[in-house]
C-alpha cells in the first residue's frame, strides 16, 4: 500500500514538472539573449486562465493549448518592448509584468472562480505497458505535452550548443559588442527569444491549467511556480 503511495506521488511529481520545464526553458533563452525576465509568474497565471476560458467555451484542449501560449507570448511581448526597445530596467519590468498579469487574471478569472475544468488533458493508453510494476505508472502513465516537454529539452540543448542560431543567442547575451560587430541585430535577437520564451511558459501555464487542476483557483493555480522556475 505504501509504495503504490510513493510510486503514484513520484508520478505526480513527474508530470507537475512539465510546466516547471517549459517556464525555465522559456526563462533560459530569453536570459541567454541578455534580457532577464522576472515576469514569469504572470505569464503563468495569464496564461492558465486563458487556456481554461478558450478550452472551457470551445470544448477543445488544443485550442485552449494554443490560446494559452500565444497570451503567454504577447505577455512576454510587452516585457521585451518595455526592455529591448525602452531600455526600461529589466527587473523593475519584470516585477510590473507579474503585478499586471495577476491582476489580469484576476479580472479575467473571478467570474469563472471555482468552475470545474470539463475539458481536460488525458494521459495516453499504452496498454499493458502502464500496468507494469514500478516504472508503468511513472514511464507510460503520461500526457502528450508532457512526453513532449523532456523532447524540447533535449532539442533546446542541441540547439544552443550544437548550431550556429544557438551560437549567437549565447553570444548576444555574452557579449552583444560582438554580434553586433558580425552585422547581427542583438534586439532583434533579444526580441525574439523573449517572445519565444513566453510562448513556452504559456505552453507551461495552459498544460498546468488543463492537465493538473480541477477548477480554476487564482490563488492555488500556479502556487508559485514561476519563481521557482526561474531559480532553476
Amino acid at each position: 500500500m505504501n509504495s503504490n503511495i510513493w510510486l503514484l506521488t513520484f508520478a505526480d511529481s513527474i508530470a507537475i514538472a512539465t510546466t516547471l520545464i517549459l517556464a525555465a526553458l522559456g526563462a533560459l533563452f530569453t536570459e541567454r539573449s541578455g534580457v532577464l525576465n522576472l515576469g514569469i509568474e504572470g505569464i503563468l497565471l495569464t496564461s492558465a486562465i486563458s487556456s481554461f476560458l478558450a478550452a472551457d467555451s470551445t470544448g477543445s484542449i488544443w485550442v485552449g493549448l494554443i490560446v494559452g501560449s500565444l497570451v503567454g507570448a504577447i505577455m512576454a511581448s510587452i516585457h521585451a518592448v518595455l526592455s529591448v526597445v525602452f531600455r526600461a530596467n529589466q527587473i523593475v519590468a519584470g516585477l510590473a509584468l507579474v503585478i499586471f498579469g495577476t491582476g489580469l487574471a484576476n479580472f479575467l478569472g473571478k467570474p469563472a472562480e471555482g468552475k470545474p475544468i470539463t475539458t481536460v488533458i488525458k494521459p495516453l493508453s499504452f496498454g499493458a505497458l502502464s500496468d507494469i510494476p514500478l516504472i508503468g505508472p511513472v514511464a507510460f502513465g503520461q500526457d502528450i505535452i508532457t512526453y513532449g516537454s523532456l523532447v524540447v529539452a533535449v532539442v533546446a540543448s542541441l540547439y544552443l550548443f550544437r548550431t550556429r542560431p544557438g551560437l549567437e543567442l549565447r553570444a548576444t547575451g555574452d557579449d552583444p559588442a560582438t554580434v553586433d560587430s558580425q552585422g547581427l541585430s542583438v534586439a532583434s535577437i533579444r526580441l525574439r527569444y523573449t517572445i519565444f520564451g513566453g510562448l513556452l511558459v504559456g505552453l507551461g501555464g495552459s498544460w498546468l491549467m488543463l492537465a493538473q487542476s480541477a477548477a480554476w483557483h487564482q490563488a492555488a493555480t500556479t502556487n508559485g511556480l514561476g519563481w521557482i522556475a526561474l531559480a532553476l
